[in-house]
């Protein structure tokens, strides 16, 4: 009895354990960047020098190594030229070295497809190296979603089955559950009313889909593609755009953001690498 008692005791205090999710998002590794930046000025043999990209990347992989969450999302733009082949294989090459108990989860950003003048998102090249152009996974209680978020920068014809996936996507079975979405544009970068740019999705849009988030109960929105830092909130949503792990077009360091969910809450920290 004694013996019967203390597995009870055991499975109880398991249960009642909160539950923690730890994420790793790394933005915009966009192998080739900086290759193709120098070749502008000091030669084209340049380009294909993916020696810096590859060094932060290696930074970003010893962390997640050492603190083992349980997914890393890569928010897009892995490669700088969604042709190059060289530059694909090398970072499938580099993230392989992730611990394989991490699932790794991918969605492309601009850089890593082709974006046709007919409004035309053609994702061939990404999908060689990744079948799905968004994802789902469901782990502790929370569920993350990914998009591809292209679609909507660009108009393409696409983008109304990804809207109408991402509402049936996001399901909560109860209160307690916590849904966090990740894009390579940022929806806006400080303010859901601020004008349009290149980097954010156009404003004529974002009230739509704040809506459909407000109504799914979405807690959390991370983006990249500014290679900078920046964040704001709508709805009650915070949305958080965070810098590349590599180069950088502003005042931020090369970095990754950690997420931790935890009793129903989500919280986050820029780690510099």
């Amino acid at each position: 009895m004694k013996k019967l008692a203390f597995f009870i005791l055991l499975a109880v205090m398991t249960a009642c354990t909160p539950q923690k999710l730890v994420i790793v998002q790394v933005a915009d590794a966009q192998l080739g960047f900086m290759g193709g930046e120098r070749a502008k000025t000091e030669g084209p043999e340049l380009a294909d020098d993916l020696t810096y990209e590859v060094e932060y990347l290696k930074k970003a992989i010893e962390v997640i190594n050492d603190i083992k969450p349980d997914a890393v999302v890569f928010t897009g733009d892995q490669v700088h030229r969604a042709k190059k082949d060289a530059q694909w294989d090398t970072f499938i090459e580099t993230i392989s070295a992730i611990d394989k108990s991490v699932t790794c989860l991918h969605i492309p950003g601009n850089h890593d497809l082709i974006i046709k003048k007919n409004k035309i998102v053609d994702s061939s090249d990404y999908k060689k190296r990744f079948p799905e152009d968004r994802f789902i996974y469901k782990n502790k209680g929370v569920t993350l979603v990914g998009i591809n978020s292209n679609l909507i920068k660009y108009d393409d014809s696409l983008e109304t089955a990804q809207k109408d996936w991402i509402s049936k996507a996001i399901t909560k079975e109860n209160e307690d559950e916590v849904t966090i979405l990740f894009s390579h544009h940022p929806f806006f970068l400080n303010d859901i009313a601020e004008e349009d740019g290149y980097f954010q999705i156009q404003q004529a849009k974002r009230q739509a889909y704040f809506d459909l988030f407000t109504e799914k109960k979405v807690d959390a929105l991370y983006a990249g593609h500014l290679h900078n830092s920046a964040e704001g909130v709508a709805a009650g949503i915070p949305v958080k755009t965070t810098t590349s792990v590599a180069y950088q077009i502003g005042d931020s360091k090369p970095s990754i953001r950690i997420i931790t969910v935890e009793d129903g809450k989500v919280s986050d920290e820029l780690r510099t690498l």
